[in-house]
């Protein structure tokens, strides 16, 4: 009671000291020598929030400390993605190695600690579980900014009156700039031991610069493990072989809309992690990508080619490579060879997979794949031959054009695992999707955008076994659909239907839904959205 008292009413101190307690000892004298210790004698309520953050900031561990004082790298309010955050955090060694443990694991323990703390807020929850965006409170940042600036961690500039009259510390080891890349190129800043270069682009549409502008960056910043260009629009078709001095460097993410080109001298970088490439273009990688062992995550927005290279002096595969996307590649045998040189894959995306009308691929061997995304942008209509297998660890499957025959739908209602199934812009082909008896075991989220479906329906209209644990189905732009599944009027588990931009039928067939829901559990919580 004493506690809450010191905290006056205030949300955000309420909410911190909360955070703090949930971690101490349960004990009566450990809780009043905390009471002691939070003396808040301050008038305003910025000051007592201070003051609140301050004590919480004192509580965390080492390790900790670090990754809550690296969102004021960010822009204030940012929503920031966790699997990008969780990577930086990685790159800056903040995440500690355990032996059989993944760093992404051991990382992202630790953004729930800080969320368990309150310090930290979830923006959105992924499909499968876990984080996709976070952010925190406006006050937080500001502490952090404040506090890693006097820590000497981190200095954020914004603006050109920043920039230019900044006096540049000579061990300064992170930099984070929200600015024009004009004059962020004026200010000629010079920090030889700047190990962290964050760049957001503060003006309205892409700022696009030569090679001429931004070479001085790795003549100078030899030292860099990290490199986020994002916020700038490079004018490159080929990613300049300078790079190639930046020994040291971990983690690197480049904008460049006309980017087709990455040159061998890549794998000089053998410590790079993360490669992120914004690029409108596919974008053809070397052959000595394979010999680049710490390799962890790759993602090149609109498509990426990798050879499958013979070559003696290559290693056999890319074992830490967790995160591939989006990978141009025929699904056939010799894709599914080098499908198998990256054996540890959790997340890949896969586009234009189909050749002359077939994909075939054994995937099976993927054993720690979880996401999976298939598609063919080039392709619509009826396939001449599918064959696929998937690995039963898979959670979420996500199909594009794919054309997989109604009745070959049995390869993914039987995958042990899943959880999310995407089927989007005629995945599947055909009119009659007959669900098998016991499939989707643990199917949660279920979505249907652009199919030519017209009946969905049980094989066995009398068997309740199907869909024990789905909770969100979502149907966007079905027009044919005349039958679906008696089943989800008895699935107790379903807490949202959406219909968006669907004929009238369609919205007939899910208000049934919802009147036997009412029929077999009377007042439920099914809650049923329709966008018109």
């Amino acid at each position: 009671m004493e506690i809450a008292k010191k905290c006056r009413g205030l949300p955000l101190a309420l909410v911190v000291v909360a955070g703090v307690l949930a971690t101490i000892e349960h004990d009566i004298c450990v809780w009043e020598e905390f009471a002691e210790s939070f003396t808040l004698t301050m008038v305003s309520g910025a000051d007592q929030c201070k003051k609140s953050l301050e004590l919480s900031f004192e509580h965390l561990p080492y390790h900790l400390k670090e990754c809550l004082l690296y969102f004021a790298a960010f822009r204030e309010d940012e929503k920031i993605g966790a699997k990008k955050l969780m990577c930086l955090w990685i790159a800056e060694g903040f995440v500690e190695i355990i032996e059989g443990e993944k760093s992404e694991d051991v990382a992202e323990k630790y953004l729930m600690d800080l969320i368990g703390r309150n310090l930290v807020m979830v923006g959105k929850n992924r499909s499968i579980g876990g984080v996709k965006t976070c952010y925190i409170h406006d006050l937080i940042f500001e502490f952090c900014k404040g506090k890693a600036k006097e820590k000497k961690f981190l200095q954020v500039l914004r603006g050109y009156d920043e920039l230019s009259t900044f006096n540049e510390p000579p061990n300064l080891p992170r930099l984070s700039i929200c600015s024009s890349g004009k004059d962020f190129m004026k200010s000629k800043l010079f920090c030889p031991c700047l190990s962290t270069l964050l760049f957001f682009d503060a003006t309205p549409g892409y700022n696009k610069l030569k090679l001429l502008n931004i070479s001085f960056l790795f003549c100078i910043y030899k030292h860099l493990k990290v490199l986020n260009l994002e916020g700038i629009n490079l004018m490159l078709k080929e990613l300049p072989a300078e790079v190639e001095s930046l020994l040291c460097l971990r983690y690197l993410a480049l904008r460049a809309s006309e980017m087709e080109f990455i040159p061998p001298s890549i794998a000089k970088l053998s410590h790079l992690e993360t490669f992120s490439l914004n690029s409108d273009e596919t974008v053809s990688l070397p052959d000595s990508i394979w010999n680049m062992k710490k390799l962890r995550h790759v993602h090149v927005e609109n498509g990426v080619v990798i050879p499958f290279s013979s070559n003696d002096n290559v290693v056999e595969n890319l074992s830490n490579l967790d995160t591939l996307s989006t990978l141009e590649l025929y699904l056939d045998k010799e894709g599914e060879n080098l499908l198998r040189r990256i054996p540890n894959v959790r997340q890949l995306k896969i586009l234009n997979c189909g050749k002359q009308n077939r994909v075939c691929c054994n995937m099976s061997r993927l054993e720690c794949l979880e996401s999976l995304g298939l598609g063919d942008y080039g392709f619509l209509g009826s396939r001449e031959h599918v064959e696929l297998s998937f690995p039963t660890n898979l959670k979420k499957l996500c199909l594009y054009r794919l054309g997989l025959p109604c009745r070959k739908m049995s390869l993914i209602e039987q995958l042990p695992n899943l959880e999310v199934l995407k089927l989007r812009e005629e995945a599947m082909d055909g009119q009659r999707w007959e669900l098998m008896e016991g499939g989707f075991p643990k199917l949660k989220v279920l979505t249907l955008e652009y199919e030519r479906i017209e009946k969905w329906i049980e094989a066995d209209p009398d068997s309740y076994d199907y869909f024990p644990c789905l909770q969100r189905l979502k149907l966007f732009g079905i027009f044919n659909l005349k039958m679906m599944p008696a089943c989800l009027g008895s699935t107790p588990t379903l807490e949202t239907i959406q219909v968006a931009h669907c004929g009238y039928g369609v919205k007939s067939l899910v208000w049934k839904i919802e009147e036997a829901q009412e029929d077999n559990y009377g007042d439920v919580n099914l809650k049923i959205i329709i966008i018109d």
